[in-house]
């Protein structure tokens, strides 16, 4: 088994002149080589499909047997790396011959025959790039097609997905496929038992989300007791009883990821925390002794929140004074008046700012369960610390958990730069090529369209008022309804899905909601969403990796209509909900509603908000103005939390430096 392949030398030395490939000093090398690797994939793509005329005479039988023996043939052999370092002339022609096979096997085992773009972002996947396909490109098929050149090396591949309901529909599909050259592929998710861990890991290719596999390295990491050096590791388990637990995961070789743009920058500085819970009685009776305190304070006279830009509370003279009175109540250790009232703060934000059905849920079995707002779902096993989650319990009047202990932490972007090979493909890799580049070493390579795009995107409609944005919406559903025509409305919160779907009850417009909350019906509800009339209103679980097939007579009524109820701190998320519509050339319309009251505009202009809200009308009269905002708005949310990766890279990279024998 591959055991410690985490790279410690990912990142070159630094050089002011190569940071980039789109810099000055190289232009004209960049232009010269990208022009010429552009050539040798053509040259690829042409050879594979000239293979895969000649290999559609095989018979099944000699097929499979065919398969089995060029991926045999591929075990081992050299491979292009992150630096870019070339395929042989002879693996360039057994990796062709080997695409060519799985091209012919993809359509006698699932009835599509890849085409030429999908063969090309496959080839770039495999040569360590990222590509950039457009929406209904078969993003999903070219992805499964590097994972079986991969799948030969003999080493382990996983194929990260953006949730649990991706990885395993894209794992049973590709399964079909890969058996027929004895390749297994799994997935493996949060509600994989964890007994079957290790055997599913043993697989050659396994589909699991970012945090699924981060999790069970960390695992392993604090099995190991931190052992990276493959000796070492080896020396481990000799010592170690027959019986004794083992690392689940084979190492990190080879990565392609999904939805690249969401993982490896959205959710780049997301640390995942491996806790276990420890006892901590006097921590709970200070959140419950808390929360008694908030409960005689009184918003505005003793204590003043603001929730927008950033969570701030300040107490007054008569709260601090209240507080201090009530500080008996509080055990000995937080009865000091700074830790008081930092106990008290915890209820108040678990009141004011932490909002249910928004940011948490409240399970069946009593839990908090917290909502990750960039996708809306749950975040199944995961809690707030420093007493957050305790707090929130008690405001719920739930029992409260045992606080946690960190015990391993890591960000997805360090662990995703331990891989040796890494790759994978989005619709939405606009604007960030440079990040991509100064993080990981990897390439942006947009693919042209099959079929040109017939997505008709309408200007944004602004509004001052949130009832007339509301009211808004909800007359273009109607009429879309009316049409025939299917909708789909992607909001961010929980609680406007409610509002929606309880307002179109109410006017006899049947419709499925997709949130948090009914995540367990998602496949059935995607299912419906292109019929005839259909009404579909979701939170960001369907801006992602949603396939939406659209049913007979919706194409002659002009296909998927997408409703944007509010914008979001990045463009590209906006535009992964509008490519759920005018997918592979068919018809589709999109339009973006905006309230100048809508959070990410009080969240990022701060003191400016209230003359954009006292001049709302001449803003709404003038729809440039509007789309100015919120184009400054997002750029500068989005600059804020470059800097915040960078400063994470660079501080990952000099500690490598310091811990370096070199």
């Amino acid at each position: 088994m591959q055991q410690g392949l985490a790279r410690e030398d990912w990142h070159p030395p630094r050089n002011p002149s190569m940071e980039m490939p789109f810099g000055d000093a190289w232009r004209l090398r960049w232009s010269a080589w990208s022009g010429r690797a552009a050539r040798l994939i053509d040259t690829d793509c042409e050879h594979v499909l000239s293979y895969r005329a000649e290999y559609q005479k095989l018979s099944d039988t000699e097929l499979s047997t065919r398969l089995k023996c060029e991926t045999r043939a591929m075990r081992f052999q050299p491979a292009i790396t992150n630096a870019g370092t070339p395929l042989t002339a002879d693996v360039t022609h057994k990796r062709q011959a080997l695409l060519a096979l799985w091209c012919v096997t993809a359509q006698r085992v699932l009835g599509v025959s890849p085409h030429g773009t999908q063969i090309r972002a496959a080839l770039e996947m495999h040569n360590g790039h990222l590509v950039q396909l457009a929406p209904g490109e078969g993003k999903t098929l070219a992805i499964g097609l590097a994972a079986a050149l991969y799948a030969g090396s003999g080493r382990p591949c996983h194929v990260i997905t953006a949730n649990d309901y991706l990885a395993q529909r894209d794992a049973e599909l590709m399964a079909r496929l890969l058996a027929w050259a004895d390749v297994k592929v799994v997935s493996i998710t949060s509600e994989t038992p964890p007994d079957e861990s290790a055997s599913l890991y043993a697989a050659d290719v396994v589909y699991a989300t970012g945090k699924q596999l981060l999790a069970d390295f960390l695992r392993d990491q604090l099995l190991l007791s931190g052992e990276k050096d493959p000796v070492r590791r080896r020396i481990w388990e000799m010592r170690q009883p027959q019986n004794a637990k083992r690392p689940v995961t084979r190492g990190l070789w080879a990565a392609i990821v999904d939805e690249a743009d969401n993982v490896l920058i959205d959710e780049a500085t997301t640390p995942l925390i491996i806790s276990t819970s420890e006892d901590n009685p006097m921590l709970v009776e200070a959140v419950l002794a808390g929360k008694q305190i908030f409960e005689n304070l009184k918003v505005g006279l003793d204590f003043e929140v603001k929730t927008e830009p950033v969570p701030d509370i300040r107490f007054m003279p008569r709260g601090e004074q209240r507080i201090q009175e009530l500080s008996y109540l509080l055990p000995s250790f937080w009865q000091f008046p700074e830790r008081a009232q930092g106990m008290v703060s915890l209820a108040i934000m678990a009141k004011y700012v932490y909002i249910r059905d928004r940011h948490y849920l409240v399970n069946e079995e009593g839990k908090v369960v917290i909502v990750d707002e960039k996708t809306g779902r749950v975040m199944a096993g995961r809690s707030w610390s420093h007493g957050i989650h305790q707090a929130i319990e008690a405001m719920e009047g739930l029992e409260l958990s045992s606080p946690p202990k960190t015990m391993a932490r890591m960000t997805f972007q360090v662990f995703f730069m331990r891989y040796h090979r890494l790759s994978g493909a989005s619709g939405t890799l606009q604007g960030i090529e440079q990040e991509l580049w100064q993080t990981y070493r990897l390439l942006v390579k947009p693919i042209a369209p099959r079929v040109p795009s017939r997505l008709t995107v309408t200007p944004l409609r602004v509004f001052v008022d949130a009832t007339q944005r509301f009211d808004a919406v909800i007359d273009e559903v109607v009429k879309a309804h009316e049409a025939g025509t299917p909708v789909l409305v992607g909001t961010r919160k929980i609680a406007d899905t409610e509002a929606l779907s309880e307002r179109l009850r109410f006017l006899l417009v049947p419709c499925q909601v997709l949130n948090a909350k009914h995540h367990a019906e998602e496949s059935r509800i995607v299912e419906r969403a292109g019929e005839v009339g259909a009404v579909t209103i979701s939170t960001n679980m369907a801006g992602r990796g949603t396939d939406i097939l659209l049913g007979r007579g919706v194409l002659e009524r002009g296909g998927l209509r997408v409703l944007m109820f509010e914008p979001h701190e990045a463009a590209r998320i906006e535009w992964q909900l509008y490519g759920r519509s005018g997918r592979q050339g068919a018809p589709g319309t999109a339009t973006g509603f905006v309230c100048l009251r809508d959070e990410l505009l009080a969240k990022t202009f701060g003191p400016l908000y209230d003359v954009i809200i006292r001049h709302g009308h001449r803003i709404t009269a003038h729809a440039f103005l509007a789309r100015g905002l919120i184009w400054l708005a997002q750029f500068l949310i989005q600059r804020s939390a470059y800097r915040t990766r960078q400063r994470l890279a660079e501080r990952e990279r000099r500690v490598a430096s310091q811990l370096s024998f070199s």
